[in-house]
């Protein structure tokens, strides 16, 4: 079943775009703060889910994935250990091809 079918209608109206899910480690930085690994869960053009890393809601955040510039992002919500990012430009659909594609679940 695609993605779309566990979401709700309000999951819908937050979330812009297709996600692909993934399993891989990004380097997510707070302002001031050292960067720590996460794992990123799910990818979009507009922003990604993490885990394995606290952060909190509201706060930016700068998100590498491996050799390319870091991503200027908001943290959206967060959970414990997991956190909904939105990235404040969208990704280039180039970039979110050649980052997925060595990460994508299948």
């Amino acid at each position: 079943m695609p993605p779309s079918a566990f979401m709700t209608p309000l999951d819908h109206q937050r979330r812009e775009g297709e996600r692909a899910r993934v399993m891989m480690v990004a380097s997510i930085r707070e302002r001031s703060a050292t960067a720590h690994n996460a794992v990123i869960n799910d990818l979009s053009l507009h922003g990604c889910q993490v885990s394995n890393i606290f952060l909190r809601a509201g706060k930016p955040v700068w998100v590498r994935f491996g050799n390319l510039a870091p991503i200027e992002a908001t943290v959206m919500w967060a959970r414990g250990d997991q956190s909904g990012i939105r990235f404040n430009q969208a990704l280039h659909p180039a970039v979110l091809d050649h980052v997925a594609a060595a990460a994508r679940v299948r």
